[in-house]
């Protein structure tokens, strides 16, 4: 079955932002320069605040940016995301329901799974990416484990990663993987360090680049 082109985009991608911020005012700033500095595809996740509002600023802001959606659990909150503009859900868990309101609308989805077992139900109920999480303690070398009885699923990491770790995740196997709080804080929004996050994303950047 062909990539969906969303599918593909974040493949092609290859990395993307991961936003929960409590501090949104200057958030069509910061899309733009991650945009700049490579970064392409962002997910806003729906715990930070006025996330739907900041959704369907960046996509008006920075039209080329594939913008989504995390912490998606519900059909409510997935329809949300969806009509203010979210192209991907993201959920900390296999939520069905989310996966249903993915399938239904064209949206591409990631499912949060961490066991054997979370992982195979996550992809059967038709996820696109499995989300692995919480993996930061286990570290790169738990993708190369379970890859090996699943070689075709997509996995992302999110959380352990950070712009000096890139490169490991992906030799290890990861399909993409998503920056969040190594990437940009509320601090950095608070004083406007945005010249910190453009290094951490140039950084990011350059170690996802395909060898």
């Amino acid at each position: 079955m062909p990539l969906s082109p969303i599918v593909k985009r974040i493949l092609d991608a290859r990395l993307f932002a991961v936003i929960r911020l409590q501090r949104m005012e200057r958030i069509d700033t910061l899309a733009t320069l991650l945009f700049e500095e490579g970064i392409s595809v962002i997910e806003i996740t729906l715990n930070s605040k006025n996330a739907l509002d900041a959704i369907q600023t960046v996509e008006k802001a920075c039209p080329d940016m594939l913008v989504g959606a995390g912490t998606v659990i519900g059909v409510e909150a997935a329809m949300k995301a969806v009509e203010r503009g979210a192209k991907f859900l993201v959920s900390p868990v296999t939520d069905l329901d989310m996966l249903a309101v993915a399938q239904q609308v064209g949206v591409a989805s990631m499912a949060g799974a961490l066991t054997p077992t979370e992982v195979w139900q996550a992809s059967i109920a038709g996820a696109d990416f499995i989300k692995l999480f919480p993996v930061g303690g286990l570290g790169p070398n738990y993708i190369k484990a379970i890859r090996g009885p699943f070689p075709d699923i997509k996995f992302v990491p999110t959380n352990g990663v950070t712009p000096s770790n890139v490169s490991e995740w992906f030799t290890a196997g990861a399909a993409a993987v998503g920056l969040g709080s190594s990437l940009v804080t509320d601090l950095d929004m608070e004083y406007e360090d945005f010249g910190e996050v453009r290094a951490r994303a140039r950084m990011a950047v350059a170690a996802a680049k395909r060898p």
